[in-house]
């Protein structure tokens, strides 16, 4: 490990937050600035990570409650997807300058077991492991391959649609020859989800929702590929066509503070329409993920699917923009960029 990093910078899960939801505390995250990297054991990589992804799941992952992960685990580097290159390795797949992805943590340098990562392809930006080849765009692909099954001539309703995970779900309807429509927060907004493939896009915070889905979808909506839940999937609901498909993604309405139950007064319409509505988590799917992989990377090489990434810079900025993506003011895939000397 003679020419490897022999300390590191990182945040350490310190305690819980005091709510489910909402800003953390600053007592929440501690950033240590002299941390010692450990000798690498049989099997082991240490990866210098030089991109970093903020997710929804992150506030989840802080709390101690039941979910489909275990919680994030006090006083250790706070869970993250990362992309960087291997600066030691003793693992037999890896070798010193392979660029690899994985669950790196908040941290500069990361020991991982050399099992859990990924090569990133030849060619490929390491910014793209963790959007169109990472969590939003496996996120997208199972949710309309194996939900939301979209056909040519069909209605497809994305909300957050400009989002990491909206955006690749809107071009990957597309390509399958569906009419999108896009629901996002901000006029810039629209303008990049119509330039990515949508036939409309509404503005939540300026239309009403309902009425313009029955503007925009006179023969009712097949497929709503849903990130947000709340009143936004309520005033779509009305306006389903029969055998509609209702592929629940997230629940952005819900992760920010302050907020109250948000009850679906208009559920009743899913039962006369024969509706399927169906959850999912993409990590259940992590068997699959070459067979995504083998689908998503041509589209991406031949400019099929475009993104746009929200990049903050330095390690340090991360506590402070993780509100971001409860609060809209990112578009796209939100990540950190860490630089290295």
């Amino acid at each position: 490990m003679s020419d490897s990093p022999k300390r590191t910078r990182r945040y350490v899960l310190a305690e819980r937050p005091a709510t489910p939801t909402g800003p953390l505390h600053d007592s929440v995250l501690r950033y240590e600035d002299d941390v010692p990297v450990p000798r690498l054991d049989a099997g082991q990589v240490l990866g210098r990570v030089e991109w970093m992804s903020l997710d929804v799941a992150t506030r989840g992952w802080m709390n101690d409650t039941r979910s489909y992960v275990a919680p994030a685990p006090l006083g250790e580097a706070m869970r993250a997807l990362g992309a960087g290159t291997v600066s030691a390795s003793e693992h037999p797949d890896f070798a010193v300058g392979d660029r690899v992805c994985g669950s790196l943590g908040w941290q500069e340098d990361a020991v991982v077991d050399g099992a859990t990562l990924r090569r990133v392809p030849d060619g490929v930006p390491l910014e793209a492991s963790l959007n169109i080849l990472g969590i939003a765009g496996q996120t997208a692909w199972v949710g309309l391959h194996d939900i939301g099954q979209p056909r040519k001539g069909e209605t497809v309703v994305v909300t957050a649609a400009a989002g990491g995970v909206g955006s690749i779900a809107v071009q990957l309807a597309v390509a399958a020859g569906a009419r999108v429509i896009g629901v996002a927060g901000t006029a810039a907004k629209c303008e990049w989800v119509c330039e990515i493939g949508a036939e409309d896009c509404i503005n939540y915070r300026e239309e009403d929702v309902s009425a313009a889905c029955a503007r925009l979808c006179p023969d009712g909506v097949d497929v709503i590929f849903d990130n947000v839940g709340g009143a936004t999937l309520d005033a779509i609901l009305p306006h389903v066509a029969v055998n509609v498909r209702v592929v629940l993604c997230g629940a952005i309405s819900r992760y920010e503070g302050g907020r109250g139950p948000a009850p679906l007064d208009n559920w009743f319409h899913l039962l006369p329409n024969r509706a399927r509505m169906e959850g999912f988590i993409y990590a259940d799917h992590e068997a699959r993920f070459d067979e995504i992989e083998a689908d998503l990377l041509p589209r991406l090489r031949n400019g099929e699917l475009r993104s746009r990434e929200h990049v903050v810079n330095g390690l340090t900025a991360a506590p402070g923009v993780l509100q971001m993506l409860f609060d809209g003011s990112n578009t796209g895939k939100l990540l950190v960029w860490i630089s290295h000397p």
